[in-house]
């Protein structure tokens, strides 16, 4: 029986919704990919494929994987032939082991219960080079400030609530989870780069990498000691 396909219907104006919003932090994974000198990258539940649009001109092989046919077709339509895309499940990917230099994974699995975003991190590890990276980008916890409790506690649950019921609660167990801090520090064992926070610091972009020679509880020390300081110098403003 073939899986209800829930972006049917949004498929043709989801980058006309979020294209603007998502844009700093595709210019981010962009940037940092470079840095690492990625030659061959694969984008995880890349949707309509605008992350990887953007990157065609560095001289990368490009892939993408989405379960969701109705945005595949977009991706299509909009992309150069050189971008290879891939309707299959990011669950189970028909793919060999350490293959690709950059995998991207981009505000997928909140949306997705538990068990699939684990499986899908799996394969994330699995297919990644061991000198390879994971840049991945979700939902964070919320700093206590503000403005980004304005973002994180209001705007970003309204946006998920529309989105669906199912949708929504698998949201909220990744938040109820410690949202990205929480999955990465139960399922990453490696090293792991905190590059950029985006919307008021409800959302961060991580690096992560198979060598084990940065403890995540260091990095983690480090995010909060940074949003303590900023904390600190808006007091003092």
């Amino acid at each position: 029986m073939q899986t209800r396909d829930e972006y049917q219907r949004a498929a043709s104006y989801y980058d006309l919704l979020l294209s603007r919003g998502l844009r700093s932090i595709r210019n981010n994974i962009r940037t940092c990919l470079r840095h690492y000198g990625a030659a061959n990258v694969i984008d995880l539940c890349c949707g309509t494929g605008e992350q990887l649009r953007m990157m065609h001109d560095d001289r990368m092989l490009l892939t993408g994987v989405d379960l969701s046919g109705a945005m595949l077709a977009q991706a299509l339509k909009t992309s150069p032939s050189s971008i290879h895309y891939l309707e299959t499940d990011a669950t189970r990917l028909p793919l060999p082991d350490n293959e690709y230099d950059g995998v991207i994974i981009t505000l997928a699995l909140h949306e997705k219960t538990a068990r699939q975003q684990q499986l899908i991190f799996q394969e994330a590890c699995r297919i990644l080079k061991h000198d390879g990276h994971i840049i991945i980008a979700d939902y964070s916890i919320v700093p206590e400030r503000y403005d980004s409790a304005l973002v994180g506690k209001i705007i970003i649950p309204l946006i998920e609530r529309l989105a669906g019921l199912d949708h929504y609660h698998n949201y909220r167990d990744w938040m109820d989870q410690g949202a990205l801090q929480g999955f990465l520090k139960k399922h990453c064992h490696g090293k792991l780069s905190l590059i950029s926070p985006h919307s008021k610091g409800c959302i961060q972009l991580y690096a992560v990498s198979k060598v084990k020679d940065d403890p995540l509880a260091t990095t983690l020390r480090q995010i909060q000691q940074q949003f303590s300081a900023q904390d600190n110098r808006g007091a003092l403003q």
